[in-house]
């Protein structure tokens, strides 16, 4: 009875209490620990970047998914033995909400969406259906449906929850607002969760996320006390390390003293073991805050120190170099210098940053910018240098070469330095556990540790045994014979060194020497470099970096250096707009010059008429309306009515940018209506009214293949063939010109001849573009020729080997030839053959 008890289906008593104890303690609890193995495992996986507000929820992505699949899908294995041995058990629904969890961070949301929505609309327990809900939410927020997420969160806001699931369900709304970049509701939400959570980790991180929102939407000292329960909740020491930082940004200053104070307080961060590390982030904050403090000079200096302690975290590192880059853009207006920041910003910093592609822009800006300043600085020095003399020159340039090849020397001696120190530090930091003064007394630190120790014991070491190199058996005074040699070859090694040095100086020299320009083609060739670099410069100063002041004095350069400039008529407009701009009487003089020297331009036009580009595109627009119904009675065959049409639009419209497209089908209409001596003259006359027409080559091909018509049809006229046919022949097969067609016929023909033992030879001839020859010679006269003609249609059938081509074959005379190959008419030809062979 206690068996049939057990069943899965029984409901009795007994079955019941059997089946709620061991889904709850065999694979329910099995089931609920991989999911907290699982949450475990990306928390402690993520990589927190304390610099931005840290996310509600741990993210998840594809490679998190396929790390945990095995813990997922042994979570979803036991939490169905759950549902499926004891169906009707209370854990059921709990069971399936783990089930739609592990779907959930295996990133297959459609699954998840369902089972929660399942355990929503079947599920007996009304705490479980709420949680089901609750990661509803979630999922639809990771899976783009907001709005579905926001009526599942206004659902639950009805519903009388427990406890946890108020919490959750504010933790979930806080996410959905998190993601909506709502901070306001964000940190509403969160305040709510904070006040329903026990003391621990979980509460410190909350804290700390509601002190980041409230820094951020200014309410300083609401953060200043989120961060203080943040401590007294016994966060992880990082996190710990973090807010204290971002107290000392929002403490309260209302006297020097607190500035000091505030010093004081990162000096002390700094000197603590524990925050090696971390040192990269110390100075990092600690130039905001002299920023904060409008001390300009200090703030650099700490980002410098910043990016120097930066060893493993290269976003840190790149916002230390986003910071000077802004500096150096923003308040220095140092754009060269803000370019070389700007892209070491962009070669650490992770492409998942938020504003990851406005740095990108504005780095590409400012390597144009320094590209053309450079085309401009490097051209007018290799000019100016091609005016020395040769002794001067060449001195200048190992001048050069040699400070260069120092200043490498220097720089990677310096290198080596540095890599030596980050060396010996791994190698300290590693070794720390066998170190003396490694468990010190409070207040007590390493020797090494203290700057004024070692001092000391480098001073002491001296005394004692002067400046000795450091080196193997660097205590003795004398070298052994061995150490001799190894002395001599070290000296060899340094020999060729200086020999290698020596060839790379010689090497630079020659580049140098070869890059300044020895003829005035050269010469010239750099200044038009300068001329399209300094137009470039300008455009970047007014449009990019909105630096009027540069962008005039760039623009009048310009202007200045080469008159004849094809952009002045745009570069005297632009001066006009920067000039007008704080009412200088300069606008007026720039506007003069332009109508005078370019009165049909279109920035003439602008300067009488501010709308002229808005009048310009909307009169486009009506003018291409009319083209369009022109062009379709063209198409149809209506040619009076089409040029009615388009003579009615260009008398009545000002001229436009359009214009030229109507003026050109009229010309098209004209030759239909008045032949071709006609439509010749008016393409004349349309390149010579419309200079500038990107339909220029159009118009131009179009009258040369009049003119060519023209050609081949007076050619034609004249081909009068000789009525003479005592005299050597051929046979030609004319037919289109294609390389199958060309090998087939030939091979054909050369089969024939040689069947018949004719002694006759082939040879193929390009007639026009679209038409080939082969010819065959030769025959003694007229009789013998057709005679041949005729044998060679019998047996071989051109039409019925090369369907659908048209291949025509006919005798022709000498004479004949020589005119037909200069007229090329096939026609004309076949027309005198038909008269006078067949």
């Amino acid at each position: 009875m206690i068996v049939a008890g057990c069943s899965t289906y029984s409901s009795n008593p007994i079955g019941s209490s059997y089946h709620n104890l061991t889904a709850h303690y065999n694979a329910y609890f099995i089931a609920n620990e991989r999911m907290k193995e699982i949450e475990t495992s990306l928390y402690d996986g993520y990589q927190w970047n304390y610099n931005k507000v840290l996310p509600i929820y741990v993210p998840v992505d594809s490679n998190d998914a396929n790390s945990l699949k095995d813990q997922i899908e042994d979570c979803v294995e036991k939490a169905s033995i759950a549902i499926q041995r004891h169906e009707g058990s209370r854990w059921e629904d709990d069971s399936y909400v783990l089930v739609g969890k592990a779907r959930y961070y295996a990133l297959e949301y459609a699954d998840a969406i369902e089972t929660f929505k399942y355990v929503n609309k079947e599920g007996e327990d009304d705490d479980a259906r709420h949680e089901a809900l609750i990661e509803l939410i979630k999922t639809f927020v990771d899976f783009n449906e907001i709005n579905n997420a926001i009526v599942v969160s206004d659902f639950l806001k009805k519903e009388d929850l427990n406890s946890r699931n108020q919490r959750e369900l504010s933790m979930a709304r806080a996410y959905l607002f998190q993601k909506r970049d709502d901070l306001d509701q964000l940190v509403k939400n969160l305040v709510v969760a904070e006040a329903l959570m026990s003391r621990g980790r979980e509460r410190a991180r909350i804290d700390f996320i509601i002190g980041q929102v409230y820094q951020q939407l200014g309410f300083e000292a609401e953060a200043y006390n989120y961060y203080q329960s943040c401590l007294r909740n016994g966060p992880e020491y990082e996190l710990e390390f973090y807010t204290k930082l971002n107290m000392a940004q929002v403490s309260e200053l209302t006297s020097s003293g607190d500035v000091k104070k505030i010093r004081k307080y990162f000096r002390k961060l700094l000197k603590d073991t524990k925050n090696k590390e971390y040192q990269d982030k110390i100075y990092y904050e600690m130039a905001n805050f002299e920023l904060k403090q409008g001390n300009l000079d200090e703030a650099i200096s700490f980002y410098k120190q910043s990016v120097r302690t930066s060893v493993k975290n290269q976003r840190q590192k790149a916002y230390s170099y986003l910071k000077l880059g802004q500096i150096y853009y923003d308040s220095l207006k140092n754009f060269e210098l803000a370019q070389a920041y700007y892209d070491s910003t962009v070669s650490t910093m992770p492409k998942d940053e938020e504003n990851y592609d406005k740095i990108k822009q504005r780095q590409e800006v400012l390597d144009d910018f320094v590209k053309q300043i450079t085309t401009i600085r490097t051209n007018d020095s290799l000019i100016a240098l091609s005016n020395l003399p040769d002794d001067s020159l060449f001195s200048l340039a190992t001048s050069i070469a040699k400070q260069e090849a120092q200043q490498a020397q220097e720089k990677k001696q310096k290198e080596e330095r540095h890599k030596q120190n980050i060396a010996r530090n791994t190698a300290f930091d590693t070794n720390s556990g066998d170190l003396i003064g490694t468990n010190p007394v409070s207040g007590a630190t390493w020797y090494f540790y203290t700057p004024s120790a070692l001092g000391r014991g480098a001073s002491e070491f001296q005394r004692i045994w002067g400046n000795r190199s450091l080196e193997d058996n660097w205590r003795r005074s004398a070298k052994s014979g061995g150490e001799v040699a190894s002395a001599d070859v070290t000296n060899k090694e340094a020999e060729s060194s200086e020999d290698t040095k020596e060839e790379a100086i010689q090497e630079r020299i020659d580049e140098l020497l070869a890059s300044v320009p020895n003829s005035q083609e050269q010469i010239e060739s750099m200044l038009g470099e300068v001329e399209v670099a300094l137009y470039n410069l300008g455009n970047i100063y007014n449009f990019k970096l909105y630096e009027k002041s540069n962008a005039i004095q760039t623009f009048e350069s310009l202007l200045i250096r080469f008159p004849s400039t094809e952009y002045e008529p745009e570069v005297l407009y632009q001066l006009y707009l920067l000039y007008k701009e704080p009412n200088n009487t300069l606008a007026q003089s720039k506007a003069d010059q332009l109508k005078e020297r370019f009165p049909e331009s279109i920035y003439t036009k602008l300067i009488d008429n501010p709308n002229y580009r808005e009048e310009s595109q909307a009169l486009t627009e009506k003018l291409k309306k009319v083209y369009t119904k022109a062009y379709s009675l063209y198409d149809q065959g209506k040619y009076a009515q089409s040029q009615y049409l388009l003579d009615s639009a260009l008398s009545t419209s000002a001229e436009n940018n359009f214009s030229d497209n109507l003026a050109l089908l009229r010309v098209l209409t004209t030759g239909k209506l008045e032949g071709q001596y006609k439509y010749q003259f008016e393409l004349n006359n349309f390149i010579k009214l419309y200079p500038e027409s990107d339909l220029i080559p159009y118009a131009q091909s179009l009258l040369k293949a009049s003119e060519d018509y023209q050609i081949n049809l007076y050619n034609s006229s004249k081909a009068r063939f000789v009525e003479y046919f005592q005299q050597k022949h051929y046979i030609v097969i004319v037919y289109p010109n294609k390389d199958e067609l060309s090998q087939g016929i030939t091979a054909s023909l050369d089969e024939f001849i040689k069947s018949k033992n004719f002694k006759l030879t082939t040879g193929n001839l390009i007639l026009d573009e679209n038409s080939a020859l082969v010819l065959i010679n030769d025959f003694p006269g007229k009789a013998s020729s057709s005679n041949f003609l005729k044998l060679m249609k019998e047996q071989i059938d051109f039409g019925n080997s090369f369907k659908g081509e048209k291949i025509y074959s006919f005798a022709i005379t000498e004479d004949n030839f020589n005119i037909f190959y200069q007229t090329r008419d096939v026609n004309a030809y076949l027309n005198f053959f038909d008269k006078h062979y067949q």
